[in-house]
């Protein structure tokens, strides 16, 4: 059995959860795209997997052939603790990460629920619920069942879960909830998203009142209404049931720090010019009526791609109300980022920090492509990256993929070993190094788009040719794209870990460090070799403000009576040698925050 994306978890997380009796779970983010609303008619959908705790890896379930009476043995994704076996189907697809062979994918975010239906009675958890289905299913339709009838044999021991559930043809979220101690199974609900709009979920059940008779639509479980009213969550009429808000009522966490994500996906890119400001209260959390909810789905102002979807979830708020870039919290270079946790006390209030789409605790993210008019191992693409979305590569594997390279498999380093080799050390490594250098993440989220648009223009060529030897031969084509896949991911790698070097040369140690030119002095090859140009960073001038401000006169220059040409000459000197750190200049005040492009 071969542990699926990512999941090292610390000892000390996982003793905590088994003593407490609590399936933990990641908290993710999920933006959704229908045909109808992408830009080449695919369904196309964004999942970010983030918890401090895990270890970003692509795993790998090969298609396989299974005896009668054959079992399958089940561990819980988040705690690592063994929970039982399940029987084996006699067939299983071939899964790569959260897609397999027949283009269907899988994504989720963990909304927890009322809290007296956590940890029930089974052995499927969130996690192996996903992979189980993807190794059984090939339609998103076939998927919603396979949920229902595992969940009913085996049960389900999880907290509450979003889950996106996608083919080339239809996006739906489905929302499932266990039965606690009452019951073994889960209750649920399927929304098909409109096509021709976008959706998305963020550690919040968002789906309301449904419809009840409309099948093609919206499925359901049977009891998902009764249930309620057994154990005493609900005593009013079908109709006004809300799945929502009987299961997982709003509260202030659950807008701000998860329904403020959605909002901010919807307000870029809604139909509606004045989305964002009509539901700024809501997800400011300054509105938590069921009345100023926002809607399901909405539809965009123009198509969406998936490298269009790469760059949502490298969103920080940027430019709107939420920003968390203004304040001195911001640091000096303008970070969006705050260490955890997310709640903090001072004077005996409570504060929080805002939660973004892309954050620096992620283990792996990923945007799904699932394409018509291709053979389904080709058609599904799953652009896989690791750490942080703001600054991930997303490398495209094929469902159809026979195997993983080793920069992103499981075994290469771990998340308290570091692999030189590894892409989630690779892409940390950088990500690490610009946290506290914000003005530079303009420069390096824009080279990590540049070769997401190489990686499709390569795609466009491999495919052309490989799709006809696929009609003849098609274990030689998925050969042939598994090595394409292999070389492009590993080489992914080597770069990931050259741009850090070209990072450290030239920012370390607060300086600006660049070449001379071909004619610079090189002390003949010895004494250090090559003089280098090296400009001193500083601070922007609000920061400067704000130190003084903090500060007083402590740093303060005494004031005295005017030197003579002579004494200003010889304190510029002296300045110079004390300082000793530059053969430039200083740079302009300004140039840490004010420079930063918005995203």
């Amino acid at each position: 059995d071969i542990v699926m994306a990512a999941t090292s978890r610390t000892t000390a997380a996982m003793a905590t959860a088994i003593a407490l009796g609590i399936q933990t779970a990641s908290a993710c983010t999920d933006l959704l795209i229908t045909p109808g609303a992408s830009a080449d008619g695919s369904t196309i959908f964004s999942y970010s997997a983030d918890a401090g705790d895990l270890y970003g890896t692509l795993g790998h379930y090969p298609a396989g052939k299974h005896p009668a009476g054959s079992k399958r043995k089940i561990w819980n994704w988040d705690t690592g603790v063994y929970l039982g076996e399940i029987d084996e189907a006699p067939e299983t697809y071939n899964v790569v990460g959260n897609l397999n062979e027949h283009n269907l994918a899988i994504g989720e975010t963990t909304f927890g629920g009322n809290e007296t239906l956590a940890g029930g009675e089974g052995v499927l958890d969130y996690g192996s619920l996903i992979w189980v289905t993807l190794q059984r299913a090939k339609t998103a339709r076939e998927a919603i069942h396979m949920f229902d009838d595992l969940t009913s044999t085996y049960g389900y021991v999880s907290e509450g879960e979003s889950f996106t559930i996608g083919d080339s043809k239809e996006l739906w979220v489905m929302e499932l909830i266990g039965k606690g101690k009452y019951e073994k199974g889960a209750v649920w609900v399927a929304v098909k998203i409109p096509d021709g709009h976008v959706s998305g979920h963020a550690n919040q059940a968002r789906i309301q009142q449904f419809a009840l008779n409309d099948p093609d639509n919206c499925m359901y479980s049977k009891d998902v209404i009764s249930f309620a009213r057994k154990i005493g969550l609900w005593s009013g009429s079908d109709e006004d049931f809300s799945f929502s808000d009987t299961y997982d009522p709003i509260t202030f966490e659950g807008v701000r720090m998860g329904e403020a994500r959605v909002w901010s996906f919807f307000s870029a890119v809604a139909e509606d010019p004045n989305f964002g400001e009509a539901y700024l209260k809501y997800a400011s959390g300054l509105n938590l009526s069921q009345a100023a909810r926002m809607p399901l789905s909405i539809k965009p102002k123009e198509k969406i791609s998936h490298l269009d979807l790469m760059m949502h979830m490298r969103n920080h708020y940027e430019g709107t109300a939420l920003d968390p870039r203004l304040d001195v919290g911001a640091q000096s270079s303008g970070s969006p980022y705050r260490t955890r946790p997310l709640t903090w006390k001072s004077g005996g209030s409570t504060y929080f920090n805002e939660r973004t789409v892309g954050t620096q605790q992620a283990g792996w993210n990923f945007v799904a492509q699932l394409r018509q008019n291709l053979p389904a191992p080709i058609a599904g693409l799953i652009w896989f990256g690791v750490d942080d979305a703001t600054f991930s590569i997303h490398t495209p594997f094929h469902g159809g993929t026979l195997q993983v390279p080793k920069s992103f498999a499981d075994g290469n380093g771990d998340a308290l070993h570091y692999s030189a080799d590894s892409a989630f050390w690779a892409f940390n490594t950088v990500a690490n190094f610009v946290y506290p250098r914000w003005q530079l993440a303009p420069k390096v989220i824009a080279r990590a788009h540049a070769t997401e648009v190489s990686f499709m223009k390569e795609l466009e060529e491999e495919e052309k040719s490989i799709v006809e030897q696929y009609k003849t031969n098609p274990e030689k084509a998925m050969r042939w794209l598994t090595a394409s896949d292999e070389v492009r991911a590993d080489k992914l790698v080597r770069d990931e870990f050259a741009l850090f070097g070209e990072l450290m040369v030239q920012h370390r140690d607060g300086f600006n460090i660049t070449s001379m030119g071909a004619s610079a002095p090189d002390h003949g090859g010895f004494q250090g070799g090559i003089v280098p140009q090296v400009d001193e960073d500083g601070y922007s001038a609000k920061w400067y403000e704000q130190i003084a401000k903090d500060t007083g006169d402590r740093y303060k220059e005494p004031e005295g009576e005017a030197l003579s040409p002579e004494m200003v000459r010889h304190k510029a000197m002296k300045l110079r040698i004390v300082s000793k750190s530059s053969r430039g200049r200083p740079r302009a005040q300004g140039g840490a925050v004010d420079d930063v492009v918005l995203v």
